[in-house]
């Protein structure tokens, strides 16, 4: 008898739990089609390593890439610097593999390297000729690592608050989030 109740009582939490785990995920794919809603992509897409990066492209001249930090897209250099520059200019702004509506590649790893690979390879798609690459936060520190390893692809770099230097306690501040 007692083995019949425990029985009953553990497929009870057990349809209990699956009904709560269902729940939470139509809670988030309906969170997400109202975000969809409210902030569509307004850009374009393009494949680069298995990478879908959506990003903006507005004006024509000098070319400048725009690269977001951690928790970022693309819409914070787009509706706040984007107006400000006169004629003469072509803004590009991406958002990073993984952030915005840019996909990461199965298997990446998000490193500073292979970010700054994929922005390298986003220029050479775009038939970019030696581009200013403005950096915010991580964006920065990408870019940084980009000047490194790619020095004669840009013309330079401006950084905007940019990570320079791993902070003691990174990685167990940032958990999930750590790159």
């Amino acid at each position: 008898m007692l083995l019949s109740i425990l029985s009953w009582l553990l497929a009870v939490l057990l349809l209990l739990a699956v009904l709560g785990i269902a729940s939470l995920v139509l809670a988030t794919l309906w969170i997400a089609a109202k975000a969809e809603r409210l902030v569509p992509p307004v850009g374009k897409f393009l494949e680069i390593d298995g990478n879908r990066i959506h990003y903006v492209d507005q004006g024509e001249g000098r070319p400048i890439v725009f690269v977001h930090g951690l928790g970022a897209q693309l819409h914070h250099f787009r509706h706040t610097l984007f107006g400000r520059f006169g004629p003469g200019y072509r803004l590009i702004a991406l958002d990073r593999p993984g952030a915005g509506y840019s996909a990461r590649a199965s298997g990446a790893t998000g490193s500073l390297p292979e970010q700054a690979e994929i922005v390298r390879r986003f220029i050479e798609a775009l038939g970019l000729e030696r581009p200013l690459v403005v950096g915010h936060s991580l964006g920065g520190a990408i870019a940084l690592t980009f000047a490194v390893e790619h020095p004669d692809v840009i013309c330079g770099i401006a950084l905007l608050s940019p990570l320079t230097h791993m902070e003691a306690g990174a990685r167990e501040k940032l958990g999930s989030l750590y790159i």
